[in-house]
């Protein structure tokens, strides 16, 4: 008999799954929103990494700008309302809600974003904005409220936001400013308090006490326009207002982590409306499922437009690497700027750090233009990535 012919077998390469990408960044402040961050980068990667597949994860920390990332998550209305602005002149401002739940921004009404350079002054402005805000969510039957504490141009410790809700303060006239802290002698509830019924809680990424070396005023009252003689006096008010809230708080307010949040809202709240302070990122990372998706991801890319040693204080980016530390992926980090000094050390999940400013022909070029030069930022992130 003939010997059969045998085909032989061709074993075929295996193919390798496609490199999966997670972009879980913050904001440009100022510049471009956690949302314009991935369209940017997302374009650059899809046409140097084709084969990739890409997932866009808006992030937030609890300050301004978190709003847009919640209603993109939450099923959410718009709500607006007309209300005062930081130094009391008529405007309108949204919060978001749900049947029950009400999200408001202190920035909305009491944002720094809201007055030119020249109106900035602490001892002026006052949240009780803010304030009618929170008094017509609770009108319209949300039992249920979030303040986002970040980008407030405020220091009257929300008395501003406890005035709107019927709060009294004898001892002063108008609404709360951070020069009437010292004069204000007794803080009287009203007799049925609309938020007796309700669950108040204060998102903030800062640990920030209400008054002292490291509270509201030495650490923020400048940047609200503040000068050195005025930050020893908004202190000193917070001080004596402090006394007067240990009468409504069960805690020692003076010792409470975030209690300075948004020039003090945090401390003021939690005593007079029981509100309870939670970590504003660690909130937004559980509503959006951000360990999940780090699981999924092969690399993940996140960035903000300053990156600084605050950064690494309950801020977006710090936050998503220490995630990513913790779940051993590698992570880049795409920022306006790199102010990190030579000497710090970056978690070791950190491969590249690569700033606009790198990129950008100067410094105004990369804020006012952050979508062109993230989407060149990409192209070269893109190569490093396909390098591994």
């Amino acid at each position: 008999m003939g010997s059969k012919s045998v085909t032989p077998i061709r074993r075929l390469a295996a193919v390798p799954p496609p490199l999966r990408i997670l972009l879980a960044p913050d904001k440009f402040k100022g510049s471009l929103t956690a949302s314009g961050f991935c369209e940017s980068v997302t374009s650059s990667l899809s046409a140097k990494l084709p084969q990739a597949e890409i997932r866009s994860l808006p992030l937030a920390d609890g300050g301004d700008g978190t709003l847009d990332v919640l209603r993109a998550y939450l099923n959410l209305r718009r709500v607006e309302v007309a209300t005062v602005d930081p130094l009391g002149r008529s405007m309108r401002a949204t919060y978001l809600a749900d049947d029950s739940h009400a999200f408001v921004e202190v920035a909305a009404a009491s944002g720094l974003a809201l007055l030119a350079e020249a109106e900035r002054d602490p001892m002026r402005t006052s949240t009780y904005g803010t304030g009618l805000l929170v008094r017509h969510a609770l009108a319209h039957g949300c039992h249920h409220l979030t303040l986002l504490l970040g980008g407030s141009a405020t220091h009257d410790l929300g008395l501003g936001i406890a005035q709107a809700l019927g709060v009294e303060l004898t001892g002063i006239e108008g609404h709360a400013t951070g020069a009437q802290l010292p004069r204000i002698l007794a803080i009287r509830l009203p007799a049925k308090p609309s938020w007796s019924d309700a669950m108040v809680t204060l998102l903030c990424d800062v640990d920030s006490p209400i008054y002292g070396p490291r509270g509201a005023a030495h650490v923020y009252a400048k940047q609200k326009g503040a000068t050195p003689e005025q930050i020893r006096a908004l202190d000193e008010g917070s001080r004596h207002v402090a006394t007067l809230l240990r009468a409504f708080a069960k805690i020692d307010i003076a010792r409470l982590a975030g209690g300075g949040a948004a020039g003090g809202i945090g401390a003021g709240l939690v005593a007079l409306l029981g509100a309870e302070i939670k970590p504003g990122f660690a909130t937004i990372a559980g509503l959006t499922d951000l360990d999940d998706h780090i699981a999924w991801a092969d690399v993940v890319i996140t960035g903000e437009g300053q990156l600084d040693e605050q950064s690494f204080r309950g801020k977006v980016v710090g936050e998503v690497l220490a995630r990513c530390k913790a779940s051993g992926k590698p992570c880049y980090l795409l920022v306006g700027h790199n102010a990190l000094p030579d000497s710090f050390l970056l978690p070791n999940a950190a491969r590249r750090v690569i700033a606009l400013t790198g990129i950008a022909p100067t410094q105004a070029s990369a804020m006012a233009q952050a979508q062109r030069w993230l989407v060149e930022a990409g192209r070269v992130l893109a190569d490093h990535v396909h390098a591994g």
